[in-house]
């Protein structure tokens, strides 16, 4: 497998959010992009939007990658990588138009398609119901794995999107994830998985401080269904469905609270009673309120009491920190091919 081509290409997505990012950033603004930051006094507007700087920065990464790794790897990079754009774009309508919940969803599911299109195309290239467990290997799934697979990239894409709350939890788990997954591609000799995954962290590295409390651009669902669906894409692509769900496992947790508080899929917008109170000065506290949802961030500050953003989005980083220690103990336990 060749290393240089993933850590080159991590200094390139790296150096163009670094330059872009600034730019992109007036230009939302400019352009009316933005949103008020609900969890500060006075919720100060903050430009919206955000994945643009990172499709930016992995898609011109991805693409000199593509020319330069061995023509499998490549493949599955650019199928994987197509993925994730579908979602992308579904995310970028959302920001500019806002999609309903259900609608949103749905349209994520279309991310599946260049997988799918692939699959039946070169069978060879992408092996369908093939996942790999530890200890037991790879197994060989039919009926249950197609009907599955639809929801396969866009589970992903929503359950990231779903853990957008705060300033720096999406790029500060996702730092942790995609630093998980080039690891775990490493292990498993998955060069595509190392690949993008390191294209990946190096535009996520870049663009941190500008999400990071107090953030100066919010992701928007562009950024979060675009990291999401990189997730679930690479975990069909090469075989990495049970990493992919013990990463996802926070994500997945805050999801099923979500879905089940709100007795399905619900935009934050039409939420009366929010689960999270914020203090005159800062302080975010758990609402009392039984009627309120139940969310991740609401169990977090009942468990821990009243915090700063900085300490929860901490929280959510060091649970992903252990997450990311089970997927890579998993991924040593898998036997190779």
């Amino acid at each position: 497998m060749n290393i240089l081509v993933p850590v080159v290409g991590l200094f390139i997505s790296f150096l163009l959010v670094r330059l872009t990012a600034e730019p992109l950033i007036s230009y939302l603004r400019a352009r009316g992009l933005v949103r008020p930051d609900a969890h500060k006094p006075g919720s100060p507007e903050v430009a919206h939007s955000g994945g643009v700087i990172l499709f930016l920065g992995v898609s011109v990464a991805v693409a000199l990658a593509a020319l330069a790794a061995e023509p499998t790897a490549s493949a599955r990079v650019l199928v994987a990588f197509a993925s994730a754009a579908i979602c992308f774009a579904v995310g970028l309508v959302d920001d500019i138009k806002i999609l309903r919940g259900p609608v949103k969803t749905l349209l994520s599911i279309l991310g599946i398609l260049p997988i799918l299109v692939v699959g039946v195309t070169s069978p060879g290239l992408i092996e369908w119901g093939r996942p790999e467990l530890p200890l037991i290997g790879r197994l060989r799934l039919t009926i249950i794995y197609w009907a599955l697979m639809p929801i396969s990239v866009a589970g992903a894409a929503n359950v990231v999107n779903m853990l957008d709350v705060m300033n720096g939890v999406v790029p500060g788990t996702s730092i942790v994830i995609f630093s998980a997954l080039a690891l775990i591609g490493a292990i498993l000799n998955r060069e595509a998985t190392l690949t993008l995954s390191l294209i990946t962290l190096g535009a996520l590295l870049a663009y941190y401080r500008y999400n990071a409390y107090p953030a100066r651009v919010f992701n928007g669902d562009s950024g979060s269904l675009f990291l999401g669906a990189l997730i679930g894409a690479l975990a069909v692509v090469d075989h990495l469905e049970f990493v992919a769900l013990t990463l996802l496992l926070p994500h997945i947790l805050n999801g099923f609270f979500i879905l089940v508080s709100f007795r399905g899929f619900r935009e934050h917008r039409e939420v009366r009673k929010r689960p999270i109170l914020v203090d005159s000065d800062g302080t975010l506290r758990a609402n009392s309120d039984p009627e309120a949802p139940l969310s991740l961030t609401r169990l977090i500050l009942a468990v821990g009491g009243p915090s700063s953003e900085r300490e929860v989005a901490k929280a959510y980083v060091a649970i992903e920190i252990f997450a990311a220690a089970l997927a890579v103990l998993s991924a040593l336990l898998t036997p190779t091919r």
